[in-house]
């Protein structure tokens, strides 16, 4: 009975924690749209058209992440209801923390330890599949954009891409000492995807949606596309991805990377700063308010029942 006592209290603390953290998120989302969003005083929209057009790529991107998700853990006899919980629980901790560990650490519940360890290694595929191709991207643009000058940049690029794309396609196995704790037999014993190329499609594909929608926001703002913006825009990106940052941090870091890689080839500041700014509004700030609203009425039979 005392045990029975014991549980229920940590249950209804567990519960009242969880309930600050979703006010808390809510709060901080709506402080990012009330007070930096909506404060913008010298907006100069010159084509509403291009700005709504990257808006309406937002759901795409969407779609995309979601089935690259679903595709890295088709190998498991998962319910579709628990991928849910776990596609948004994962989107609403990406707001305060680096992309890789939202998609691992992020998806975890509270009880199924094997079903954690198969969020991880969803979490995982994805996360290698998305860097690998931003960082063969971001070797593209530094070639075209320094040639030989900077030829340890794009070789960084090119080694840190090819690293990914080999530990991706890569099928570990533990030398047969190990295989004594329960813990590397879990692992061992996991069946791998059959759709690692699907997932790297559906990567490169969406990775496409965050450089179009880029250039239409840009395009708005009365910046008129170039070439060589595409090149630029492949480097920025490359050079975010390997800064990772968390809560504001991470929004912060990305602006300033953008607007400092473009303004080294001679590109207007601010259009570039509010540029970066939509973008993250369009891919985070919205996919985080779309799965709050999601979770809320979920969370509590995900964890409690």
């Amino acid at each position: 009975m005392q045990t029975k006592s014991k549980a229920t209290q940590f249950n209804a603390t567990l519960e009242v924690f969880i309930r600050f953290l979703l006010f808390a998120c809510f709060a901080v989302i709506c402080y990012q749209l009330l007070f930096k969003w909506l404060s913008f005083e010298a907006i100069n929209v010159t084509n509403y058209l291009c700005i709504f057009c990257a808006f309406l790529l937002f759901p795409i991107n969407f779609w995309l992440e979601w089935k690259r998700f679903q595709r890295s853990v088709d190998q498991h006899d998962i319910p579709q209801s628990d991928q849910y919980h776990a596609f948004f629980q994962g989107i609403v901790v990406s707001f305060f923390t680096p992309a890789f560990i939202a998609t691992t650490f992020g998806r975890f519940g509270i009880k199924d330890r094997m079903r954690n360890l198969q969020w991880m290694g969803a979490g995982v595929l994805t996360g290698l599949a998305q860097f690998s191709v931003t960082m063969l991207f971001a070797a593209i643009g530094s070639c075209y954009l320094f040639g030989m000058s900077r030829l340890y940049m794009t070789l960084s690029f090119i080694g840190a891409g090819l690293l990914s794309l080999t530990a991706y396609f890569f099928i570990l196995r533990y030398p047969n000492a190990w295989m004594r704790w329960k813990f590397i037999r879990t692992l061992q014993e996991f069946p791998h995807t059959p759709m690692k190329r699907q997932i790297l499609i559906w990567s490169v594909v969406r990775y496409l949606v965050f450089s179009v929608q880029f250039h239409l926001i840009l395009l708005g703002f009365g910046v008129p596309f170039e070439l060589k913006q595409l090149f630029i825009l492949m480097l920025s990106y490359g050079l975010i991805t390997w800064s990772p940052s968390i809560l504001f941090g991470k929004l912060v870091l990305r602006e300033l990377i953008a607007v400092a890689v473009f303004s080294w080839f001679a590109y207007s500041k601010e259009e570039i700063m509010l540029t970066a700014f939509f973008t993250w509004g369009f891919n985070v700030l919205l996919p985080v308010l779309f799965a709050l609203i999601r979770i809320s009425s979920t969370w509590k039979a995900r964890f409690f029942s």
